[in-house]
């Protein structure tokens, strides 16, 4: 059956085709990925670092929380107007449905030629897809565009290669074979909806009060993907939501001038005519939960925000706790770890108190946006600025051009009793 414009046919088309290219472009932006070879992680304008792990934690923490709040709210929605795994199952049957035009191999039988044909075409355009949704999935943790020059130079490494071999391989046999299957019998997101979901729950509905009307047409049966009678239940761990039943009772019943009898809704209570229901906040228990959903995104944000654009570490080399040089005075050396972790290009210099002297091949140094820089400097006195044992040093790390972006951490200097020399 074909939907006509404006059905939810042709809406959710629109979604399918807007999310997808979001998923595609996600990792190209840098808008949410996680860099593995890095250990960094892409939060939109933010570069999440290994030791800012727990930012990343309540960010995935959120996102998990929002998808329990979307389901509790929409039921599956996202399965079926957003989910890759429909898309692909669509697409596999669109294409399998062109194929079989193509060739003129019937539903069962056929010359044999033209079903293995069939098959060659099939897998030969789905494999093309799975190679795809691959590639895109590995992106999310490993830079797509250098990916995209190591293909072009054939400089791939083998274990990217192989992972993006294993995920198309798997995706292929999905479209091949487990389809919607695989939504209706192993997907976790639709076992975990059948615990969230309570009475206010948006369902696709069919109207037990008007069976009387149903003309045992049998449309929403046959245009449904899952294989389920809308009719027998509207809380049936198959049904997607994807709306292709309301479509086709809609226009059934049209014809004869009668209502459709399969409609959504907000649990089996019916429509309400706020603006907040309209939405699927129709109790208490929803306002609160978008309360605390908002007040967690604002903290995660707080957070972000507060977050130092340059962050520095020191440590001192024990090997040789301290020296003496040839001017007299006593040194220690230090490894540094400086990285600036804004998304602008800048000139940082190193610092320490007064009272000591800091050696180093280039100070000010430029770092360019995420630049992590690892070097070896000294930090010498003539022994009035500290006592002897151990003393702190602070050491402060800040932009040139901004001196309100810096960075400090504490460190320790090392100076001899005075029968060590001084």
């Amino acid at each position: 059956m074909i939907a006509a414009p404006g059905t939810y046919h042709r809406k959710r088309r629109l979604v399918q085709a807007l999310t997808t290219g979001a998923v595609v472009a996600l990792p190209f932006l840098n808008i949410f990925r996680m860099d593995v070879p890095t250990l960094r992680f892409y939060f939109f304008s933010s570069v999440l670092w290994l030791d800012e792990f727990y930012l990343l934690f309540l960010a995935v923490m959120l996102l998990l929380w929002v998808i329990v709040i979307f389901s509790m709210l929409y039921g599956r929605v996202w399965c079926g107007w957003m989910c890759p795994q429909t898309v692909v199952s669509e697409l596999a049957r669109w294409w399998e449905g062109r194929v079989r035009r193509l060739l003129r191999v019937p539903p069962s039988g056929g010359a044999s030629w033209r079903r293995i044909g069939m098959w060659v075409l099939l897998g030969a355009g789905m494999g093309l897809v799975a190679a795809v949704i691959g590639f895109n999935i590995v992106a999310f943790f490993v830079d797509p565009v250098s990916m995209i020059r190591s293909l072009a130079s054939g400089t791939l490494p083998a274990v990217t290669g192989g992972i993006i071999a294993g995920i198309a391989l798997l995706v292929l046999v999905d479209a091949l074979f487990w389809r919607e299957k695989f939504c209706a019998k192993a997907c976790p997101y639709g076992m975990m909806q059948m615990l969230v979901t309570d009475r206010h729950t948006q369902i696709v509905r069919y109207s037990t009060a008007d069976a009387g009307e149903c003309i045992e047409c049998k449309a929403c049966l046959r245009v449904c993907a899952m294989g389920i009678d809308i009719r027998e239940s509207p809380y049936q761990s198959e049904c997607i939501q994807c709306g292709e039943c309301v479509d086709a009772c809609t226009q059934i019943l049209a014809r004869l001038g009668k209502p459709t009898l399969v409609r959504f809704s907000w649990g089996t209570g019916g429509h309400s005519r706020s603006a907040a229901a309209r939405l699927g906040i129709v109790d208490a228990k929803r306002w609160i939960m978008l309360a605390l959903t908002a007040a967690y995104a604002g903290v995660i944000v707080l957070l972000v925000s507060l977050r130092e654009p340059v962050a520095l570490s020191v440590s001192g080399d024990r090997s040789t706790l301290w020296r003496k040089g040839d001017d007299g005075a006593v040194y220690n050396d230090y490894t540094v770890k400086i990285s600036n972790r804004s998304l602008a290009d800048g000139s940082f210099a190193l610092r320490c108190p007064d009272g000591c002297t800091l050696h180093v091949a280039e100070n000010p140094m430029p770092l360019r946006s995420r630049e992590v820089r690892t070097l070896r400097l000294s930090v010498s006195t003539a022994g009035s600025a500290f006592h002897p044992g151990p003393n702190p040093l602070k050491m402060t790390a800040l932009n040139v051009a901004d001196t309100s972006v810096s960075a400090t951490t504490d460190a320790v200097f090392f100076m001899p009793e005075p029968s060590g020399g001084l």
